[in-house]
């Protein structure tokens, strides 16, 4: 089965897809953590991506598709989570690209459907450890304040989690949200939970849909 997890910057879809992982054998493919991940080790496409990640607009389509697409080969035959891709129609039609040279499809689309207040909460709280880059965040805070729980580093704010970052994020995603979510509930793969409320119920919310 491969998913796909679709709303705002914030709204959880990266700690809906580690439960997925944990509780349901799925691979997380997460382009965020991805890209920060080109970014950190200084390579040719992580120099491109990390001015644009810290101005908060979104790296070019082409440029997420290449990493999309080797790591979904990658994991080819195993349960897959989308997280982060895509983001817009053109991506869309780049994922279905890929995914057919690869004798894939997806199942369907879960949309995490969040207000923008429940946005701006959620990011200005959400701390990442600078070495293993574990999140925390309103729900799952570290024991120990500014202080990863696992490798006992300290813990930032990331460039793209600033006030005015995550309003252009929002609204870049805004721009670009009802097309892909019109093209997806058109496709019947479109399945919306409400992600204004707990960690906990949104996860129920979550297997009940992929239990259909």
């Amino acid at each position: 089965m491969n998913i796909i997890l679709l709303g705002p910057p914030g709204t959880g879809k990266g700690t809906i897809a580690q439960f997925l992982q944990k509780e349901h054998g799925f691979q997380q493919l997460s382009t965020g953590d991805l890209l920060r991940k080109e970014a950190a080790s200084g390579s040719e496409l992580g120099k491109k991506a990390e001015p644009i990640m810290k101005s908060g607009a979104l790296v070019s389509n082409a440029l997420v598709a290449e990493i999309v697409a080797s790591n979904i080969a990658r994991l080819k035959g195993q349960n897959i989570v989308l997280d982060g891709f895509p983001r817009n129609m053109e991506q869309a039609q780049l994922l279905e690209r890929i995914l057919k040279e690869q004798k894939l499809s997806i199942d369907f689309a879960i949309n995490v459907d969040s207000s923008r207040e429940t946005i701006v909460r959620r990011l200005s709280a959400r701390r990442q450890c600078q070495k293993c880059n574990k999140i925390y965040g309103e729900n799952i805070p570290p024991k120990k304040a500014n202080t990863c729980d696992v490798c006992n580093s300290p813990l930032m704010q990331r460039a793209d989690d600033q006030p005015e970052v995550i309003a252009k994020r929002f609204n870049i995603y805004l721009e670009s949200a009802e097309p892909l979510l019109a093209h997806y509930r058109k496709l019947g793969m479109l399945k919306s939970v409400d992600g204004n409320l707990s960690t906990e119920q949104v996860f129920k919310q979550v297997a009940k849909a992929i239990a259909k």
